[in-house]
């Protein structure tokens, strides 16, 4: 997905003014490495964020185990394969955190890449994926900092009962890494592993899917080697960047001339078709959270004191049968910071089939996608190729 420009979205709501809580006199804190925004793939981004139950192939691989041996209705042979490369560039320079900063207290940039392949032999699927950022800071009278972050997933699953029932698991390796340009210095450095699971079910001959996921905290301590962590080239450094647990589920109804979880013999499924999905997020507490903007600045502002919950909703429309496909959502990123309110975000997203060609006997299409999301300070469109399904 590649950023073509800024969201044209009635931004809908006005933030309470944020505040620091105070300057950092210890390290007693940890960066809260939560995302509200919906930051996925094409379908997820245009559809509201909605992504549990419609899990399927390589899309819904970066939020569902379970989409790995999760079969397109035409994927009627043994031998099954897909992939998903996806680029974009959310807007940084308003407030890519909903943490109440004002548009001209904080400027940069951001790059962002998902990519997945996943191979299913019978009941069995395997995929690797990786979704990988790069933001670029500079605080207000601050030094630039850039940060990089990548997590990689290599994910195994297996369907059952004929494919109603799908489970799945990750194992989940995530890297954090904050430095200075001008002067070389690395503040943080850390890394941690985990495993997610997730299931579906999707019961043969009926228009209904559910699905749930669960991810365990990742909270990789900060083990600087290279300065003093009480004086890092000024900055007295976190104990630990922490990755909050996530635990979700979301059901899904297709309304169309035949049942949704039928397996079609031919080569695609060219009907008129609309799905409706919702989704339940819950993103867990961080213990002396703090935001990274603000420590950017050498001040603590406090972040995920509390569970929060995301509610989220989508729709999708087969146009044109077999060439165009729309869709749209809206989701609660909900308040992650003292005195910084929710935001609501609207989403729009379309398909567009442009090439059919056969390779090794077998007939593929190519599509081309576009998703926007627009919320207060915020706004992402997103560009993709891939496969038409």
């Amino acid at each position: 997905m590649i950023r073509l420009g800024g969201l044209a979205l009635l931004l809908l709501a006005v933030a309470h003014p944020a505040h620091a809580d105070g300057p950092i006199t210890d390290r007693n804190y940890a960066i809260d490495a939560f995302r509200g925004a919906a930051i996925a793939d094409y379908r997820v981004v245009g559809m509201g964020g909605v992504s549990l139950a419609t899990a399927e192939g390589a899309t819904g691989l970066l939020v569902n185990p379970a989409a790995a041996a999760s079969r397109p209705a035409t994927a009627s042979s043994w031998f099954y394969w897909d992939f998903l490369l996806d680029a974009y560039t959310p807007g940084l320079g308003v407030d890519f955190d909903n943490n109440g900063t004002s548009q001209d207290q904080f400027s940069g940039k951001t790059g962002a890449l998902n990519a997945g392949l996943v191979g299913m032999l019978g009941a069995w699927g395997a995929a690797v994926s990786v979704t990988a950022e790069i933001r670029d800071f500079t605080p207000p009278g601050g030094t630039t900092a850039s940060l990089s972050a990548a997590i990689w997933r290599l994910t195994l699953a297996r369907s059952f009962m004929d494919g109603d029932i799908v489970a799945g698991a990750s194992l989940v390796a995530g890297g954090f890494t904050l430095r200075l340009p001008p002067s070389g210095v690395e503040l943080v450095n850390a890394a941690d592993w985990s495993v997610e699971t997730g299931g579906l079910w999707q019961p043969r001959e009926r228009n209904l899917r559910v699905g749930v996921s669960f991810r365990p905290a990742m909270k990789p301590r900060i083990e600087p080697a290279a300065c003093d962590p009480n004086n890092c080239a000024g900055y007295i450094l976190p104990e630990r960047v922490e990755f909050p647990w996530s635990a979700g589920a979301g059901l899904a109804w297709r309304f169309g001339p035949t049942p949704w979880n039928r397996r079609v013999s031919a080569d695609f499924r060219d009907e008129s078709s609309t799905i409706l999905a919702a989704d339940v997020i819950l993103d867990g507490p961080v213990a002396g959270g703090s935001g990274l903007e603000a420590f950017l600045e050498k001040r603590l502002q406090r972040s995920g004191q509390s569970t929060t919950v995301s509610v989220r909703l989508g729709a999708e429309h087969e146009w044109v049968p077999g060439r165009l496909r729309i869709r749209g959502g809206a989701y609660w990123e909900p308040p992650r910071f003292d005195d910084v309110e929710g935001r609501l975000h609207l989403t729009v997203g379309l398909d567009v089939r442009f090439w059919s060609f056969s390779l090794w006997g077998s007939s593929y299409r190519l599509r081309l996608s576009l998703a926007g999301d627009g919320a207060r300070r915020y706004g992402n469109t997103l560009l993709s190729l891939g496969f038409w399904h």
